[in-house]
């Protein structure tokens, strides 16, 4: 199915594009009917072994909006759900509050810790990951209420001059020698088939996470005219993927950080805790354009919803325009802690920074975790949770609308 792509076409709305020169292969996946014969992930994270796991819960709980509605959530946990405390206190909240999404896409899951979850708060499952048998595939998995009706992983192609040739771009191995992938998974929603794509794309090599950028936008092509949603941590600062503003930087004062000009002049050479300098990948035009690209076929809801929030810690919302509002108003004194916070919420970034030599963490300015959706699906509303440090990432939240496409 992957042989049907539009890339004949050299120029999207403009910006020039190329195919990906290698494409993804899906790997194997086993169906369970329940929870008691699964697998044991046996390597030293707990990954698995690069088979697919769709496991279909025998009791699901039923999903929060029956109608047309869809709450999706994309969370990287850290390191398998390296602050477990803090990530069950998170989801026990989200229970007992109502406010636990309909599906979930989880980045940087262990097996375990993605069908524990899966299993007490009521969701069939789809898994994939790997840490024997080959190169490492961090855990991806999506958890949904829906009845999951397909899974696959595709993982994308790295050729080993490929890699080695980025490896010596970068001066040491670091992530480089993990392979990385999507985790599709086909959703029955009221009677209509969605399907998500859960990313988790490579940070430190610009030219490597364009290619993943075009090789997922290969995989979405094999599924022409479902509703779907390409949705994780896509390890580029989403924000800032515009050549140039109309407007003047001075002039711009607290408008969106869209350009890397804007960046710089708002952050500087921040090091969040992902250990991503400065304005990062996206400031190669390879990753724009890529990016770009993947906007003609599925949009970033951060231009379409009805509502943009954060939710804060003390669980009040605030608005990006309310906190651009309160930076140019002068009422709080630029380079405080509550600035920079009003930062984070102006721009919705998605990364929590490690604590600078006086304890005061910087803002990021960065969106890595978003959604990228078909126009049958209507944003309604795109929130960041503020109100969980369960990882160095935040959980980002979007409410789709489904229109019928039976007409």
């Amino acid at each position: 199915m992957l042989d049907r792509l539009p890339f004949g076409r050299s120029v999207i709305d403009g910006v020039p594009v190329a195919p990906p020169q290698h494409l993804p292969h899906r790997e194997p996946t086993h169906v369970f009917q329940g929870f008691e014969s699964l697998p044991v992930a046996e390597g030293p994270r707990k990954l698995g072994s690069g088979v697919t796991l769709l496991v279909h819960h025998p009791a699901p709980r039923p999903p929060r909006d029956r109608g047309k509605g869809l709450r999706v959530m994309t969370f990287n946990i850290l390191l398998g759900g390296e602050r477990r405390e803090l990530l069950e206190r998170y989801f026990a909240e989200l229970e007992e509050t109502g406010r636990m999404p309909d599906v979930i896409a989880l980045q940087e899951a262990s097996q375990p810790t993605a069908l524990e979850l899966a299993r007490d708060y009521g969701f069939h499952v789809s898994y994939q990951g790997r840490d024997v048998g080959g190169p490492v595939v961090n855990g991806k998995a999506t958890l949904s209420r829906y009845p999951i009706l397909e899974a696959a992983h595709y993982t994308y192609a790295f050729p080993d001059e490929a890699r080695q040739a980025a490896i010596s771009r970068q001066g040491f191995v670091g992530e480089l020698d993990e392979d990385r992938g999507a985790l599709f998974t086909l959703l029955d929603v009221g009677g209509q088939k969605v399907a998500l794509y859960n990313v988790h794309h490579t940070l430190g090599d610009s030219g490597v996470n364009a290619g993943q950028l075009w090789q997922l936008q290969a995989v979405l092509h094999a599924l022409d005219g479902v509703p779907s949603i390409a949705l994780g941590d896509f390890n580029a600062n989403i924000n800032v993927k515009h050549h140039y503003s109309l407007l003047p930087n001075p002039i711009r004062k607290h408008e969106p950080t869209e350009t890397v000009k804007d960046y710089e002049n708002r952050y500087g050479d921040v090091h969040p805790s992902v250990g991503d300098w400065g304005v990062g990948n996206i400031a190669d035009i390879r990753v724009r354009r890529a990016l770009h690209a993947l906007e003609h076929e599925l949009h970033d809801p951060l231009h379409r919803a009805r509502e943009l929030r954060v939710r804060m810690p003390d669980g009040s919302h605030m608005s990006p325009t309310e906190a651009r509002e309160l930076l140019v108003s002068r009422k709080v004194v630029k380079g405080c802690e509550l600035w920079l916070r009003l930062q984070d919420v102006a721009d919705m970034s998605t990364l929590n920074a490690l604590p600078d030599e006086t304890g005061v963490a910087p803002a990021t300015g960065k969106r890595f975790d978003t959604f990228f959706a078909s126009r049958q699906l209507e944003p309604l509303l795109l929130e960041v949770d503020h109100s969980t440090q369960a990882s160095d990432h935040l959980p980002s939240v979007a409410d789709f609308l489904l229109r019928d496409t039976h007409h």
